[in-house]
């Protein structure tokens, strides 16, 4: 079986995600907006503890309602914005079919809720390609956190270590270590080789197409 993370690595959201955090800080700590890379580094993580981190990190009084409030900024600015923000990776809808075509099981694990999730896969038509989801909804712990791929291994009915784990972020590559899956770090993400390369994924690819390919070869 093979799972993907989604934001990423199916559907480019880091134009969204980004201006989602600047538009949210801009209402709620004006000025203080965390740097590119400190955000692009919590991509992967659970919004939610990201946000309650931050607000310790900003000394609030009250950093869980603080976090509530920029959560609830966030979410309304990406639900509007959401289908004009994001973009599809050139080759990710013919990398799934040629998987399903030749008769690979695929699901998706996001640290996303669901409803935004699936939101994502509907406007580039790539719902339908996936058996099994697990979302932020799903489990109280979350990537890093090897929680969520087991969880997902085990509706599918498989042992973590027949599952190969796609993502690309430090916390996908983490997490899929973690469970004991094979794991494969995508290049066309918003994290650095090096960044990637420093986690010790099995296979590192930089285009869609690479995937079915690397995994012919690991079953012959």
């Amino acid at each position: 079986m093979i799972l993907f993370d989604l934001d990423g690595t199916l559907v480019d959201t880091t134009d969204l995600i980004l201006q989602s955090f600047v538009h949210t800080f801009g209402i709620h700590a004006p000025g203080r907006a965390p740097s590119r890379e400190a955000l692009i580094a919590t991509f992967g993580r659970s919004l939610p503890a990201t946000l309650r981190e931050m607000a310790r990190e900003e000394g609030a009084a009250d950093p869980d309602a603080w976090a509530d409030q920029m959560l609830a900024t966030y979410r309304g600015f990406q639900r509007e914005r959401h289908d004009s923000l994001i973009r599809p990776f050139d080759g990710v809808e013919d990398m799934l079919r040629t998987l399903k075509g030749d008769g690979h099981r695929l699901g998706v694990v996001t640290s996303k809720m669901e409803g935004a999730a699936r939101r994502g896969l509907r406007v580039f038509g790539l719902e339908d390609y996936f058996e099994i989801g697990v979302f932020h909804d799903d489990t109280t712990l979350h990537k890093p956190d090897p929680a969520p791929l087991v969880l997902a291994a085990a509706r599918a009915g498989v042992a973590p270590s027949a599952v190969t784990y796609v993502g690309d972020s430090t916390h996908d590559i983490a997490a899929g270590r973690a469970a004991g899956m094979r794991t494969v770090a995508v290049l066309w993400g918003p994290f650095e080789r090096e960044q990637l390369e420093a986690e010790g994924p099995d296979h590192l690819i930089a285009h869609p197409s690479e995937l079915p390919v690397l995994v012919r070869r690991a079953q012959d």
